[in-house]
């Protein structure tokens, strides 16, 4: 992704677009944002709680406690 393209975000996995005033979620062993498979364009959440739901299904790796 072009640095133009990369919101400016706060956190970790699941992050604040402050210019948007949305949650974003990235792969934070890819790199990779989550986005829309029809538009392509940076899926954004209203809540926290859906972005992290969304987070857990789109990161890679286990947490700790989970197999």
């Amino acid at each position: 992704m072009a640095p133009e393209q990369v919101p400016r975000s706060h956190g970790y996995g699941v992050r604040f677009d402050p210019d948007a005033q949305r949650y974003r979620v990235r792969n934070e062993i890819t790199g990779e944002w989550l986005r829309d498979g029809a538009t392509g364009e940076l899926t954004s959440f209203t809540f926290f709680g859906d972005a992290y739901a969304a987070w857990r299904q789109f990161e890679v790796h286990p947490r700790p406690g989970e197999r």
